[in-house]
């Protein structure tokens, strides 16, 4: 089974190699998460961003379940007021 961060990766034509430049991520890192070698939902939340901007996507669009991003979600509401 495909990660979400490969598909998403590949739905922008890129390679990991070229992924992981414009993310500024480590190339074997890359290659872990998306094997499930390493879970993508415990990385940095920097490297999250990085390559969620990377691939002019959200959270939700790489991550392999909700609770990082609902966490998130809510620690957002709640700074809000």
């Amino acid at each position: 089974m495909d990660s979400r961060l490969k598909t998403a990766r590949l739905a922008h034509d890129l390679s990991q190699s070229q992924l992981a430049k414009a993310a500024g991520i480590n190339l074997q890192m890359l290659q872990h998460y998306e094997q499930g070698v390493r879970d993508l939902s415990g990385a940095k939340l920097a490297t999250l961003l990085k390559l969620c901007r990377a691939l002019q996507c959200s959270l939700e669009d790489i991550l392999p379940d909700g609770e990082t991003t609902e966490l998130l979600r809510l620690y957002t509401a709640e700074q809000a007021g």
